[in-house]
């Protein structure tokens, strides 16, 4: 190969060696793990000052099945508001330190001292949400994440596994929208109970008056005291 030649050959492999890198600097390459999704989530949900959100629940235990609706309300940090639809006038309310479950119905208020418990109402809170990742094994569902949905959303999807044999929830399922939010989640107890929640209408940062995050108990109301809350 003659001089010319040589340095014809090298201007080449040089243009292509500039072409490449360009090419790859253009192309951002991203590596997501699992832990970076629950990283995500939990500053995610550590910036939300406030959130609404309309929800449907689905539980179904030895082949009998049931609904519920309503609307949860959430003020940081850890009050919690869910009114219900269906059963009608049902409550539950959380200022942070007691949680009440109103049913109506049955003219019983269930007062619970959240320091002794771990609901699953709880994990609708900063605090919970944190013990919820610290008391689970965690994976991704499926390789290609963010995974497509039915409705042509994109969604992260993560398993979660009891790191040790308790009461509640023995395995989660959790869908996570591409703006870190919970909007989905299915879990199984190890009595057979499945149950699955989701959220719909989701409002970050709205205006919510301390006022109704408080309950006063209906004097003919029977009050049970720390009773043992919970997914089950």
């Amino acid at each position: 190969m003659n001089k010319k030649r040589a340095i014809t050959a090298l201007v080449a492999s040089l243009a292509i060696v500039m072409m490449v890198a360009g090419a790859v600097h253009a192309y951002k390459f991203e590596f997501i793990t699992v832990t970076d999704i629950v990283k995500k989530v939990k500053k995610r949900f550590s910036e939300v000052e406030s959130y609404q959100a309309d929800f449907i629940i689905n539980s179904e235990k030895i082949g009998k099945k049931s609904q519920q609706s309503g609307v949860v309300r959430y003020k940081s940090s850890d009050k919690l508001l869910i009114e219900f639809h269906r059963p009608s006038g049902q409550r539950i309310i959380s200022n942070g330190k007691l949680l009440w479950i109103y049913i109506p119905s049955m003219n019983v208020v269930a007062e619970q001292d959240l320091k002794s418990s771990d609901s699953l109402f709880s994990s609708g809170t900063k605090s919970g949400l944190r013990r919820l990742f610290s008391k689970y094994h965690y994976r991704f569902a499926s390789k290609d994440q963010p995974e497509p949905q039915p409705d042509g959303t994109k969604k992260y999807t993560l398993l979660l596994k009891q790191k040790e044999s308790r009461s509640g929830f023995r395995t989660l399922k959790l869908w996570i929208s591409e703006e870190y939010l919970i909007v989905k989640a299915y879990g199984e107890t190890s009595t057979g109970k499945k149950l699955q929640i989701e959220f719909n209408n989701i409002k970050t940062d709205v205006s919510l008056p301390n006022g109704i995050f408080k309950f006063d108990i209906p004097p003919r109301a029977r009050v049970i005291k720390n009773p043992m809350i919970s997914e089950e």
